[in-house]
């Protein structure tokens, strides 16, 4: 308890200095808003934009079991109601600004088409798969398992955060797949050979923890799995061991397939709702507050019959 509380005092001061620079970038962003003839009260509402993104990421971090990150201030409230912010952007207003220019729908314009989330050069996750272009492979994991495609892994969590899935790759194994798994599991562990998509591969446990391995082109690809206790991986066992199975080699098509996501623009009619527009959305189970946050309505907010529709393809 006495170190949390270092911690949140620490924080608490370093906040606190950060606060001060805060504002002062808010200070001269509303300047310069003015300065080039847009309305510096804008200020607030992109402060609130990152605002309402660090809301959204708490949503996220309830569901992965981690800490929200923060964005704008440790203790900050919401810009709507920050009345320090408020009075810091007030005074650009000093600043004329007679007839404030917004250019909105050029703006929405020249963002249609743009890349949205992963490279293809990294690997995308398309629903509940990860598909490597370059690599040539095609993972399925468990449904309802959210999914992160980190920079040297790529980690689904399970529903309830009591167990993981890796899939790691090592360029230069030696050994048998056999061997191989075995040096990681422990001599005594008792490995599968198998198949999978006619691959050489192995499948074994041992604890609290799964591994599963496939060479393909002299490369090891490792799926590990890990459970917060060993009942608790019997319990996820069959949905891991699925995903390893699921290994697939890709065809020239499907390879040729594999697109980036990207930004398009729609006019939004009677009837249309983000509900809507997510069954339909390749964000996940998250897609209908992803579709708020990117387009300033988060959290509750609804299209409205000629709004420009920001989605993802």
């Amino acid at each position: 308890a006495g170190q949390n509380l270092s911690n949140l005092l620490g924080g608490a001061l370093l906040s606190g200095y950060g606060r001060e620079h805060e504002l002062e970038s808010d200070r001269l962003g509303a300047q310069y808003l003015a300065r080039a003839e847009y309305d510096p009260q804008a200020m607030i509402r992109v402060v609130g934009v990152l605002k309402n993104q660090e809301l959204f990421d708490a949503e996220i971090a309830k569901q992965e079991g981690r800490e929200p990150r923060r964005y704008h201030g440790t203790f900050a409230t919401h810009p709507d109601n920050d009345t320090r912010l408020q009075q810091v952007v007030g005074e650009a207003g000093n600043l004329t600004v007679a007839n404030p220019v917004e250019r909105r729908e050029e703006y929405l314009h020249q963002t249609e088409g743009l890349i949205f989330g992963d490279n293809v050069a990294e690997g995308v996750v398309r629903d509940q798969r990860f598909l490597h272009k370059d690599l040539g492979i095609a993972i399925t994991f468990p449904s309802e398992w959210s999914i992160k495609n980190l920079p040297s892994e790529v980690v689904a969590l399970s529903p309830q955060n009591d167990a993981a899935l890796q899939l790691k790759l090592d360029d230069k194994p030696s050994g048998t797949v056999v061997e191989y798994a075995r040096r990681l599991l422990g001599q005594n562990v008792s490995i599968e050979a198998l198949k999978i998509d006619g691959l050489q591969a192995a499948l074994g446990s041992s604890g609290n923890r799964l591994l599963g391995v496939i060479y393909h082109e002299g490369k090891a690809f490792l799926l590990q799995g890990s459970a917060k206790t060993p009942q608790l991986l019997a319990a996820r066992r069959s949905a891991m061991e699925t995903a390893v199975r699921s290994f697939h080699v890709l065809g020239q098509d499907e390879r040729a397939a594999i697109k980036p996501l990207t930004l398009r623009l729609t006019k939004a009619v009677v009837g249309d709702s983000y509900a809507k527009f997510a069954a339909h959305s390749p964000l996940g189970r998250n897609a209908e507050q992803y579709l708020r946050l990117l387009n300033a309505q988060y959290p509750q907010g609804e299209p409205v019959p000629g709004q420009a529709i920001k989605l993802i393809e």
